[in-house]
C-alpha cells in the first residue's frame, strides 16, 4: 500500500460456488473507500509472462493488504503437491504477515467433527473433497486464526464491518505509539513489521528487529537473486584479452570478496552483539537496524559482485578459473538466506520454549560464512601460465 492509495483487499475463494457472495463482497470492500482484489474482474492486474495461478500468488504478495479467505464446499483447482489455489493464496498471506480474515461455511463447520471421528466417511453431500475438510482442520490451530462461520455474504460483511473497525482502532493506536517514540528519521523507512518491532518492543524483540530487517534486506535483492539464479547480465560488458589481465582481475575479485566476509564477521560478530546489549539490558534500535541493513547489503553486494564476473568476457580457456572464483560468491549467497531463515526459527523456538515452560534459552547468533575450496585455483593459474607460454604468465 503506497502513499495516498487505499487499502487492498484480497478476497480467496473458489469462484464459480461463491460467485454471488465474491461479489457482494466486492461492492462491500468499494463502499469502504478500499480496493477490492477479485481475479474474476478485468480490474485483476495480470502479469502475462505468468500461468493463473502465478498471477494470483503474485497479487497476494505485491498487493494485498488485507486478505479474507472464504472456504465453501469446494476445494478447488488442486496445483502440484495436491494443494488447491486458494490453500496457495492462504499460505502466501500467512508468509507475507497480512492481516488475514477467515470464514467457513457454518455446515462445513458442523461436519468437521463428524468427519474428524470418521475420516473415510462418505461427507460429498457437504464437500467435493476431504481434503478441504484437512484444509479447514489445518486453519483451526487458535494460535494462527480465529475462523468466523457464515450462511450468507451479509454475515461476513456484517463481521468485516467490526473486524476492519477494530483494525482501524489498532492502526490509529500504533500510529500514536509512533508519534509519541521519536522514531528518528533514519528508521522512518522500515516496513511496517520492523517498526512496529521497534516501537512496541515485544519480547525478544532486539532479535526479532535484526531478523525482520535482514529479511527485509534480502527481499528487496529479489530480482538481483533471480537474475542470477537465470544467469541475466545487464550492463556493458568487458573483454579480458590475455593471461596478465584475467590473473590481475581475478585477484581483484577475489580481494572483494574477502572484504564483504571480513564485513559481514564484524557486523555479526561484533557490532550485533554490542546492539543488542547484555542480557537484561535494552538494546538500540538504530543500531540494531544499521546492522541488519549493512548486513543485507553485504548480501546485494555478493550479487552484484557475481554480476560484474559474468559481465567479463574472456577466452574458453580461462573459464575454468572464473568458475572457481565464482564459488566464493555462492557459497556466501547461500550462507546468509540460510542464516536469515534459521535465525528466524531459533528466535521463534526460544520465544515458544519461554512462553511454555518459562526458561530462558541462549540463541546463537553466530555467522560463519563457507570458506570454499579454492585448493585448485593455484593449480588452474599454474595451468593457465604453461599455456600461455613464456613473457605471459
Amino acid at each position: 500500500m503506497g502513499i495516498g492509495n487505499p487499502p487492498s483487499v484480497f478476497v480467496s475463494s473458489t469462484c464459480f460456488d461463491l460467485a454471488q457472495v465474491r461479489q457482494d463482497l466486492r461492492i462491500f470492500i468499494e463502499s469502504l473507500g478500499m480496493q477490492p482484489v477479485l481475479s474474476e474482474f478485468s480490474s485483476f492486474p495480470v502479469d502475462p509472462s505468468l500461468d493463473a495461478v502465478g498471477n494470483c500468488l503474485a497479487r497476494v504478495k505485491d498487493k494485498a493488504d488485507i486478505f479474507v479467505l472464504v472456504v465453501g464446499g469446494r476445494y478447488g483447482s488442486e496445483v502440484e503437491g495436491g494443494k488447491s489455489v486458494t490453500n496457495l493464496e492462504y499460505l502466501e498471506a500467512k508468509a507475507k504477515g497480512i492481516p488475514r480474515y477467515v470464514f467457513v461455511q457454518k455446515q462445513i463447520q458442523m461436519a468437521l467433527a463428524i468427519w474428524q471421528k470418521n475420516r473415510a466417511g462418505d461427507f460429498s453431500d457437504v464437500v467435493d473433497s476431504p481434503k478441504l475438510f484437512e484444509f479447514v482442520e489445518s486453519l483451526r490451530d487458535p494460535k494462527e486464526n480465529w475462523i468466523f462461520s457464515f450462511e450468507s455474504a451479509q454475515d461476513i460483511t456484517d463481521i468485516l464491518r467490526k473486524q476492519l473497525a477494530y483494525l482501524f482502532a489498532d492502526a490509529l493506536t500504533i500510529r500514536a505509539q509512533v508519534a509519541r517514540s521519536g522514531i528518528p528519521d533514519t528508521l522512518r523507512d522500515l516496513s511496517g513489521a520492523a517498526l512496529l518491532l521497534a516501537v512496541q518492543k515485544p519480547l525478544a524483540w532486539e532479535f526479532r528487529l535484526f531478523g525482520q530487517v535482514l529479511t527485509d534486506e534480502i527481499s528487496g535483492a529479489a530480482k538481483l537473486r533471480k537474475d542470477l539464479d537465470y544467469g541475466i547480465v545487464f550492463g556493458s560488458g568487458f573483454r579480458l584479452w590475455d593471461t596478465h589481465q584475467v590473473r590481475n582481475w581475478a585477484a581483484t575479485k577475489l580481494r572483494e570478496a574477502l572484504s564483504l566476509a571480513l564485513a559481514s564477521d564484524k557486523l555479526v560478530n561484533v557490532a550485533l552483539y554490542r546492539a543488542v546489549g547484555e542480557p537484561g539490558e535494552p538494546g538500540d534500535v538504530e543500531e540494531i537496524v544499521y546492522v541488519g541493513q549493512r548486513l543485507g547489503q553485504v548480501y546485494r553486494s555478493y550479487l552484484e559482485w557475481s554480476a560484474d564476473l559474468r559481465r567479463a568476457y574472456v577466452d574458453k580457456r580461462f573459464d575454468r578459473l572464473l568458475d572457481i572464483v565464482s564459488r566464493v560468491s555462492r557459497d556466501a549467497i547461500a550462507d546468509i538466506e540460510k542464516y536469515s531463515s534459521t535465525l528466524q526459527q531459533r528466535i521463534s523456538d526460544a520465544i515458544n520454549q519461554y512462553e511454555t515452560t518459562g526458561e530462558v534459552s541462549s540463541l546463537d547468533i553466530r555467522l560463519a560464512l563457507t570458506r570454499p575450496d579454492m585448493s585448485d585455483l593455484q593449480e588452474e593459474i599454474e595451468r593457465i601460465a604453461r599455456i600461455a607460454g613464456p613473457g605471459q604468465g
